[in-house]
């Protein structure tokens, strides 16, 4: 065995944590475009099941962090003590983790601002609904709809 080819315990953990990491973000990316055509097409029943089978996979994601953590906490010290091949190793998943999660982060915010738009045009629409209900009931009959009875009678009867 080759010098370079040594890492700690705690190193393999790490790799093993951020690989399981990249997994998840691969399949959260995945869904991002299924989201967004949700989003596009109104789906709104389809778009909450992705939701709750994303939200199962950010809570592993959790979990994840959570065993990473200690690793964080003297990470420059650490990793300044691993051999190059092994830094090499553990920043290319970094990167890639990070990247992921910076595209899967634009596009959730690019399908927020649409759903906004969303709900503000349907928001306008509602308020020329009670607009309309409003000019309607001005126009109404003063007792509504219980003044069923008419207001003319022939003289015969």
């Amino acid at each position: 065995m080759t010098v370079a080819s040594i890492q700690p315990e705690w190193a393999a953990d790490v790799i093993d944590l951020l690989d399981q990491q990249c997994g998840i973000y691969e399949q959260l990316h995945e869904m991002s475009a299924e989201q967004t055509r949700y989003v596009e097409t109104g789906e709104a029943e389809l778009l909450l099941t992705l939701l709750a089978r994303r939200q199962q996979l950010i809570d592993h994601l959790s979990q994840l962090n959570g065993r990473i953590e200690p690793y964080k906490q003297d990470w420059p010290t650490r990793f300044a003590g691993l051999a190059v091949d092994v830094q090499e190793q553990l920043q290319v998943r970094i990167n890639r983790v990070q990247t992921m999660l910076d595209q899967i982060v634009a596009q959730d915010e690019r399908d927020r601002a649409e759903l906004a738009k969303h709900r503000d045009r349907v928001g306008g629409e509602m308020g020329q609904v009670r607009q309309g209900a409003v000019i309607n009931k001005a126009y109404g009959r003063p007792g509504g709809a219980a003044s069923s009875s008419p207001r003319f009678t022939d003289q015969a009867g």
